[in-house]
């Protein structure tokens, strides 16, 4: 996939026969290995969803480090969305994690700004697994404070936490902060896993059970926000 800066996106696809497209960017926290797993569960199951999983990270050789998400173009990732749409015909769920929620967020708002009402109908929102969206790391006892990026989107978004995640007791304060921008948002709180219980290198018996559920999260949180829409 090449962008108008001349950056070539590696870019990995699982067809699906169905009219819904998920464009995941495996950012960080080892989301990637998982989410194309999951993706090809999705279209061998018959389920009819497709998925375009785009390399953000290796095509400008960034390390996989929450560190690097900031490098991330945020115009790239408005050049991914909008080929995407485009070239499919389908309308398109983001999905990222961690970190990588910022320039996600980030490249959503710059499409949304520049595209048509017809086009912006396929964007159908954003699934956010353990989104990071602190302005600065939150010290204990201090509200935390977010990145401007949440008080400025206006999409649909579904949030993921586990609940052994510290990020579970400032879910409902970050719902809020999206709502500042028009988001309508709805949540989850995972039982008995931690924030990125699908990279977890001495997982549960818990979270082994959760990231065979990958998949069925997903749909569960694609239906979701089609119900906000």
């Amino acid at each position: 996939m090449r962008m108008s800066t001349g950056t070539e996106i590696s870019l990995r696809t699982f067809p699906g026969v169905g009219d819904t497209l998920m464009l995941g960017f495996p950012c960080d926290e080892g989301l990637g290995a998982q989410e194309a797993r999951s993706s090809q569960a999705l279209a061998g199951l018959g389920l009819g969803l497709e998925a375009w999983l785009p390399d953000m990270l290796g095509s400008h050789g960034l390390p996989v480090a929450s560190s690097s998400m900031e490098q991330i173009p945020p115009e790239e990732v408005a050049e991914v969305i909008d080929q995407a749409v485009k070239l499919s015909g389908k309308r398109v769920v983001l999905v990222t994690t961690g970190r990588g929620a910022v320039p996600i967020l980030q490249g959503a708002r710059i499409w949304l700004d520049r595209a048509t009402p017809q086009e912006r109908a396929a964007l159908i929102g954003a699934i956010l697994f353990s989104p990071d969206l602190y302005s600065v790391k939150p010290a204990p006892g201090v509200e935390a404070r977010y990145h401007k990026i949440v008080a400025q989107t206006s999409m649909p978004v579904f949030i993921y936490q586990g609940q052994r995640s510290p990020g579970r007791w400032w879910l409902e304060h970050l719902k809020v902060e999206f709502t500042r921008g028009g988001s309508r948002i709805s949540s989850k709180v995972l039982p008995n896993v931690r924030g990125f219980f699908y990279a977890a290198q001495d997982p549960t018996d818990e979270e082994k059970a959760m990231t065979e559920r990958l998949p069925e999260l997903i749909l569960d949180a694609i239906k979701q926000l089609e119900s906000t829409r």
